[in-house]
């Protein structure tokens, strides 16, 4: 879905402008990709597992601009994607069209700066207009500062998922099931 542009004040007094992802990011969203999944262990990839063309990633954003109740935003700061957040539908039948994913990364560089609190809040305010009543996601059991800023937004742990990943060293990390009921 293709929605309004908003600018929000950072803590260091920069600007970040909350957009939709536009076919022309694709190679700024591979950089990115690649990036913050060098920077983190929380995330479902390695950096060498990001094997996006420039083509492929185009046919992505490009899908997601047009689904109706799909979103992917861009946190833009000085002209360098900071970080992104997603919407994802859990399906079109009755029993699950209540239901939504989100997903959100940051460059390390840009945390702490609110960006994660202001693509949170417009992101949630963006799900309830297209009808959704509740976000879903899952978190890496560690990952304290992301699952503190879930909680925050109102997310409430209803499982765990054991072993959910192995790393490259043979180690597993368990991740948390969180749900959020939107404001009705």
């Amino acid at each position: 879905m293709i929605f309004e542009e908003k600018k929000i004040k950072l803590r260091d007094g920069r600007t970040c402008i909350l957009r939709s992802v536009e076919t022309k990011d694709a190679a700024d969203m591979i950089d990115y990709l690649r990036t913050v999944s060098a920077e983190t262990p929380f995330l479902l990839r390695n950096e060498d597992e990001v094997r996006y063309t420039v083509e492929t990633e185009e046919q992505l954003l490009e899908s997601k601009r047009n689904h109706p109740r799909e979103i992917m935003m861009v946190a833009e700061v000085d002209g360098v994607v900071a970080g992104n957040c997603g919407i994802v539908s859990k399906g079109s039948l009755r029993r699950v069209y209540h239901r939504c994913g989100f997903a959100i990364a940051l460059k390390e560089g840009y945390w702490s700066l609110g960006i994660g609190s202001g693509m949170m809040d417009y992101a949630f305010y963006l799900a309830e207009k297209m009808g959704y009543e509740q976000a879903e996601l899952e978190v890496v059991d560690g990952n304290n500062r992301a699952k503190s800023l879930y909680e925050r937004f109102g997310f409430k742990e209803t499982g765990k998922n054991f072993r959910a990943l192995k790393y490259d060293d043979g180690s597993y990390a368990d991740e948390y099931i969180m749900v959020k009921v939107m404001q009705k």
